[in-house]
């Protein structure tokens, strides 16, 4: 029995993994009289590029993938602790820890989106900006806490895209539909601000807390879906990505450290294909980025006029 062999050190040493890899699959697994034992590892996969990944990959192996949390956010170990302390950890160690530690899915930066390219700025007002957007991609399910649900408060102030607002959670439709009608009440009433969503998710249930809410406030939230015809997710995100990469896009230094942008920031790093990490904030991004980009536009060159001349004076 194997238990915990992967660290972070070697796991970052591809001919480490591998050698070692071999070592399990020949010399040990080969002492069990040419596999008539019962071999056992245990672990968490810390990392794709692991000796784990590598087992659990080989032809023959059983896998059982014990997850912290079910679907809906209860500890599956629900004798060691309680569905409020898993959520307190997660909130403390963070989104990529927890992916990580507690639910064997390893995250990696780089792929798409780099660090660097994150950078904050504090912002101007809401009255200087060309064009605001706020898109929301609420995910599938209505109440689930294991899907996040995102909006993101996107605007455009001559080339530059500031991402001013955001709301970035595992929680129920209605709690993304508060914010949503939080967030329109308190722009100042010289702003305007589009708000989009995603129209495949515009479901009976959806619509309902949207007008539910509604029915409460008074009004009806002026938002409208995406009807594009689009192409796949990642790459319609990786199309943006070099906005990032050539210094056109800022976040809100204000929120730098709240729990909604950290979560974002994390799920953008964290974007690559074939992962399974929560992709909804980045997905949202690239909604709002689209209408923006589509909807402005910076005059950066200016026509001179040259008078004509006259016949006469013409050599």
């Amino acid at each position: 029995m194997i238990d915990d062999l992967d660290d972070d050190e070697l796991c970052r040493n591809e001919k480490r993994v591998k050698e070692l890899t071999d070592w399990v699959k020949e010399a040990l697994f080969g002492a069990l009289d040419v596999g008539r034992g019962r071999f056992i590892m245990v672990g968490n996969l810390i990392s794709k590029n692991s000796v784990l990944a590598n087992i659990a990959g080989s032809k023959g192996v059983h896998v059982s993938e014990i997850k912290a949390v079910d679907k809906d956010g209860n500890p599956v170990w629900a004798e060691k602790w309680t569905k409020d302390e898993a959520q307190a950890y997660k909130d403390f160690v963070g989104y990529r820890a927890w992916e990580k530690e507690m639910m064997h899915n390893p995250i990696t930066d780089g792929t798409i989106f780099r660090h660097e390219w994150i950078r904050f700025k504090r912002l101007p007002k809401l009255d200087k900006y060309d064009m605001l957007v706020c898109y929301t991609d609420p995910s599938f399910k209505s109440s689930t806490a294991n899907d996040y649900k995102a909006c993101r408060l996107w605007g455009k102030i001559g080339t530059e895209l500031h991402l001013i607002d955001c709301y970035v959670r595992q929680d129920t439709v209605s709690g993304m539909v508060r914010w949503l009608y939080n967030l329109y009440e308190s722009l100042p009433d010289n702003v305007v601000v589009n708000f989009y969503i995603e129209a495949n998710m515009l479901q009976d249930i959806i619509l309902d807390e949207f007008a539910t809410e509604g029915n409460i406030r008074g009004y009806q939230l002026p938002i409208m879906p995406d009807k594009r015809t689009k192409p796949d997710k990642v790459q319609r995100i990786e199309a943006v990505s070099p906005l990032w990469e050539r210094g056109f896009v800022f976040y809100n230094e204000a929120l730098k450290d709240s729990p909604d942008m950290q979560v974002g920031i994390e799920q953008t790093l964290a974007l690559e294909r074939g992962s399974r990490v929560h992709d909804d904030a980045p997905d949202a991004d690239e909604g709002a980025i689209w209408f923006l980009q589509r909807s402005t536009r910076q005059e950066i060159f200016k026509p001179v006029a040259i008078p004509r001349r006259s016949p006469k004076n013409m050599w």
